[in-house]
C-alpha cells in the first residue's frame, strides 16, 4: 500500500513546499495525484479496481495517508486563509468543504465509474470556484423554509 501512496505523498509535498500562488497550489495538490490515479487507471482498469478493493477491504492501513493527505491540504488552506480566502471559515471547516466538492478526483473508485467525466479544465473551474466564493457568508442558498410555486 506504501508503493501505492509514495508518488501522492511526494506531490503534496513538492506543492505545499513551492512558491505558487494559493489558488495554483490548490489545483496543482488536486491534479497532479489525480494525473497519477488516472495513468495508473487507464495503464490497466482491471488492477485498478483490484487495488481499490484491497484499499478498502484495509482501510485502516490507508487511514494514515488519507490523514496526510488532510494535514497537507490543511496546510494550503492556512495559506490561502493568510492570503484572504476563505474568510470567516475555521480550517476543519474549509477542509470539509473541499474535501466534498473534489471527491471525485480523490477517490480513486470515481475513475472507475466516471472517468471519461473527470479533466482537469473541470478540475480548475472547481478550484477557482472555491477561491471565488468559499466563506462563512450565507449566500441564501438555505434560507426558505418551504418551496414556493412560481407565479
Amino acid at each position: 500500500m506504501e508503493l501505492w501512496f509514495e508518488p501522492h505523498v511526494a506531490i503534496m509535498e513538492e506543492v505545499v513546499s513551492s512558491d505558487l500562488p494559493s489558488n495554483r497550489k490548490m489545483y496543482e495538490f488536486f491534479a497532479r495525484r489525480f494525473a497519477v490515479n488516472r495513468e495508473r487507471y487507464r495503464a490497466d482498469p482491471i488492477a485498478f479496481a483490484r487495488m481499490c478493493e484491497a484499499g478498502a477491504a484495509r482501510f485502516e492501513r490507508a487511514r494514515g495517508f488519507v490523514d496526510l493527505a488532510d494535514h497537507y491540504l490543511s496546510e494550503l488552506i492556512a495559506q490561502a486563509q493568510h492570503d484572504g480566502y476563505f474568510a470567516g471559515l475555521e480550517i476543519d471547516q474549509c477542509l470539509s468543504l473541499i474535501n466534498q466538492m473534489v471527491s471525485s478526483y480523490t477517490i480513486p473508485d470515481g475513475l472507475i465509474y466516471i472517468e471519461e467525466r473527470l479533466n482537469e479544465d473541470k478540475l480548475a473551474r472547481i478550484i477557482d470556484t472555491i477561491f471565488i466564493g468559499l466563506s462563512s457568508e450565507d449566500g441564501g442558498a438555505r434560507g426558505v423554509n418551504t418551496l414556493r410555486i412560481a407565479t
